[in-house]
C-alpha cells in the first residue's frame, strides 16, 4: 500500500477540526468560570459594602432622629418659657396701668400759644404717654412673635451646628 496524500489529508483536517472544537469548547468552559468566579467575587463585595453602607444610614438616621427629638424638646421647653414670659408681661402692664411712651409728644398740627396761662400739658399731668389697651397688646404680641422667630432661628442653628459635629 502506498502513502495516499488524500487520505492523509482528510485525516489531519478532521484531526485539527476535532483538535479545535474541542480546545474552543475547553477554553469556553475555562473562560466562563473564571468570569462567573469573577463576578461572583464583585457580588460578594458589592455586598459587603452595601451592607456597610445601610448600617452606616441607619446609624446617622438614628442619630438625627435623636438630634431631633432633643432639639424639640427643647424647642417646646423655650416656646412654654416664651408663653409664660408673654403672660407675665400682660399681668404686669396690667398691674402697672398699661404700657407707656415716654417719649409721645401731642401729636396736634396746629401751633400752641405760648401765653402764661397754657402750659402744653393735657389736664392730668400724664403727658399723653399711656398706650390705648389695642396698642398695648400690639405691642405685647409682636415682641412675642419676634422671640418666637428668635427661638426658630437659634432651634435652626442649634440643628445645623450639630449635624455638622458629626
Amino acid at each position: 500500500m502506498l502513502f495516499d496524500f488524500r487520505t492523509a489529508l482528510v485525516a489531519l483536517a478532521i484531526g485539527l477540526g476535532v483538535g479545535a472544537a474541542g480546545s474552543w469548547y475547553l477554553t469556553s468552559e475555562y473562560k466562563d468560570s473564571k468570569w462567573s468566579a469573577a463576578v461572583e467575587k464583585q457580588k460578594v463585595e458589592a455586598g459587603r459594602q452595601l451592607q456597610s453602607a445601610t448600617e452606616r444610614a441607619i446609624l446617622a438616621e438614628r442619630r438625627q432622629n435623636e438630634l431631633a427629638n432633643q432639639l424639640e424638646v427643647k424647642h417646646v421647653e423655650s416656646e412654654r418659657k416664651l408663653d409664660q414670659a408673654l403672660s407675665d408681661n400682660r399681668r404686669l402692664a396690667r398691674e402697672l396701668g398699661g404700657l407707656r411712651d415716654p417719649g409721645r409728644r401731642p401729636s396736634c398740627g396746629g401751633s400752641v400759644p405760648a401765653d402764661a396761662t397754657t402750659t402744653g400739658k393735657p389736664e392730668g399731668g400724664s403727658a399723653g404717654a399711656e398706650l390705648s389697651a389695642e396698642a398695648s397688646e400690639f405691642l405685647l404680641e409682636f415682641a412675642r412673635d419676634a422671640d418666637r422667630a428668635a427661638q426658630y432661628a437659634k432651634t435652626c442653628y442649634d440643628w445645623d451646628i450639630e449635624l455638622n459635629r458629626k
